[in-house]
């Protein structure tokens, strides 16, 4: 009988450590985890006083210089997050996408949002790049190739010898219509604002 008791003592003892030890460990946790966020708080205010301060500095050229304050919104828009996107999360993408020949593409944070456009499929090429294949009413359908910065549409996606000739340096959006239609580097879409 004494024996069962100090079994029961022990299991009770070694449970009591292991939940003080598991709660000291969530502590801890909390703690540095409390602690980044404070530290990500302060960065993200000073990334916005930064912000801030550049917007002015942009709108002050602007006056003198349109083409100049054009560049600047470009370079603030945030690259393409695929994962996010594979996550149907648009963010990164939102706003307006515009090709040379004034034809734009919109999004929002949950998708295509260009009238008479309806996403049917979303998926990932081995180079990366997104495809979304889109019903737009009529019997014709379109694929577009989403394809983030610094890669490359590859060429089997091209049927008469043409190749990726877009700005590779920027995010950017190619409609299957445009592939292999002569056009193709005044039909690429690229992102022009997040509104």
């Amino acid at each position: 009988m004494k024996r069962k008791r100090n079994l029961y003592f022990l299991i009770g003892l070694f449970l009591t450590v292991f939940l003080l030890i598991g709660c000291s460990m969530q502590k801890k946790t909390k703690s540095e985890s409390s602690s980044t966020s404070q530290k990500t708080t302060l960065q993200t205010k000073q990334s916005s006083e930064k912000s801030t301060d550049a917007k002015q500095t942009t709108e002050a050229h602007s006056e003198s210089s349109q083409s100049s304050s054009h560049s600047n919104n470009e370079e603030t828009l945030a690259p393409i997050d695929t994962g996010a996107v594979l996550k149907a999360d648009y963010s990164s993408m939102a706003g307006t996408w515009k090709n040379e020949e004034g034809q734009t593409l919109t999004f929002d944070q949950r998708g295509l949002t260009t009238p008479g456009m309806t996403v049917s499929l979303l998926n990932i090429d081995q180079d990366g790049n997104l495809l979304l294949n889109v019903e737009t009413g009529t019997k014709k359908n379109l694929t577009l190739y989403i394809v983030p910065a610094n890669k490359t549409l590859s060429n089997q996606y091209f049927s008469n010898g043409q190749s990726d000739e877009s700005d590779k340096t920027k995010d950017r959006i190619v409609s299957s219509e445009s592939l292999n239609s002569g056009k193709f580097t005044n039909r690429v879409y690229y992102h022009v604002s997040t509104h």
